[in-house]
């Protein structure tokens, strides 16, 4: 497997702004289009809701499959003053994207692998584009490159986390 970068940035909002263009510009997100974000319960979805959030005036149907349980698939949508938000079930299937979050990919979660890609085997429909984001090269630490699907993968690198006494 080859990877050749295509651009680069820094900090979470870096991340940010680079997954909005790479959806809008460079995937050419539509309001008809549907996207299936899969992470773990809890710790992916405020990152989620921030990925959401950046895309929100295209208007695209966003659903959230927490840890892989597409039964329990999920509405993400914007509220005006609030932000993006997740609410009842939804049926994931058709998504013309799936992202995939790094955290799925820790030992913490049982998805793994194989669970991944019958996920986005079901709901991906045919000609759709699978997005890994993750921190840290979770996704190749874990084994995944050249075993997920991916088409593009946003890594990002955390440099140094500080609690500093103020006196």
């Amino acid at each position: 497997m080859v990877k050749n970068t295509i651009e680069t940035s820094k900090g979470l909002s870096g991340m940010l702004r680079m997954f909005k263009a790479t959806m809008t510009e460079k995937l050419g997100l539509q309001p008809t289009h549907r996207i299936a974000f899969v992470g773990c319960s809890g710790t992916c979805v405020p990152f989620i809701e921030l990925f959401a959030y950046t895309i929100r005036e295209t208007m695209p149907g966003m659903i959230l499959i927490p840890d892989g349980i597409i039964d329990d698939a999920r509405g993400i949508w914007y509220v005006s003053g609030l932000g993006m938000q997740i609410g009842g079930n939804v049926d994931p299937h058709g998504a013309d994207f799936v992202v995939v979050l790094g955290g799925i990919s820790m030992p913490s979660c049982s998805l793994g692998i194989e669970g991944t890609n019958k996920v986005i085997k079901e709901v991906l429909k045919p000609g759709g584009k699978v997005i890994g984001v993750c921190f840290m090269d979770m996704f190749a630490k874990a084994g995944w490159e050249g075993k997920v699907p991916f088409d593009l993968v946003i890594n990002a690198n955390i440099d140094t986390v500080t609690l500093d006494k103020v006196e």
